[in-house]
């Protein structure tokens, strides 16, 4: 191969290499230009590498403050959760030992509410074997004894009934300690002046010898608990005579 035609080869293979692309199917030929243009401009526009570092250091130095707010974020949300649950176990607490209260209030009321009608039963008991005291203590027929001689004979009745009150009393007053103990008191009624709150009238009677509104009898004791009304005591009261026409 001679001179002549190695430079007539490498004439065409370079005219192949500078000689423009077909675009390629499908593509406006238009679009290609434009984005060929805009790479140009780009490329020929010279790199300012201080401008760079300075990006690059103001954009580090904008991601350790957005790591240090979100730090400071998420210890706020767990100091704040924390309270919130500390806030809630308090509440819960405070309703248990509420509730507990309520139940120990409402066992004590039971309580108190047994031995105050324990209480009426016995002091019933008493004024009933009371009132058959002298009944019991006369129908005793005499002994020969006293027809002979004119002397009394031991009554075991008698014996047997007065021990009875006694043993009615003891337990009252067992029963008073124990009321004390719930720190109940009874309410003091016999003679004082009538007092709505604390008690209720069920009959009333006139009366010349009492002031008006005075307790005459009391039919069930009432009982004060805690300084609260507890029951109130049902009585009969004094009224002004009417007056005559």
């Amino acid at each position: 191969m001679d001179r002549d035609e190695i430079l007539r080869r490498f004439e065409t293979l370079l005219d192949s290499a500078l000689s423009s692309e077909a675009p390629p199917a499908g593509i406006d030929a238009g679009i290609i230009s434009s984005v060929m243009a805009d790479t140009a401009d780009q490329t020929s526009e010279a790199c300012d590498s201080f401008a760079l570092w300075s990006a690059m250091t103001a954009l580090t130095q904008e991601i350790k403050l957005q790591g240090r707010a979100f730090q400071e974020l998420s210890r706020t949300f767990a100091a704040q959760i924390d309270k919130m649950a500390e806030e809630l176990r308090a509440v819960y607490a405070e309703r248990e030992r509420t509730l507990q209260r309520e139940a120990d209030r409402r066992c004590r009321k039971e309580a108190l509410s047994a031995l105050i009608d324990l209480r009426d039963r016995l002091g019933r008991g008493r004024e009933s074997v009371r009132a058959n005291e002298a009944e019991i203590a006369e129908t005793r027929p005499l002994g020969w004894r006293q027809r002979v001689f004119g002397k009394p004979e031991p009554n075991p009745a008698a014996g047997a009934v007065a021990a009875l009150i006694r043993g009615y009393e003891l337990g009252i007053e067992r029963l008073d300690q124990t009321l004390s103990e719930f720190n109940a008191s009874e309410i003091r009624c016999q003679g004082e002046s009538f007092d709505p709150r604390r008690m209720n009238a069920i009959e009333s009677e006139e009366s010349e010898s009492v002031p008006g509104d005075t307790v005459l009898e009391v039919y069930r004791s009432g009982y004060e608990w805690n300084g609260e009304v507890f029951r109130p005591a049902q009585v009969k009261v004094s009224r002004e005579p009417a007056l005559k026409k």
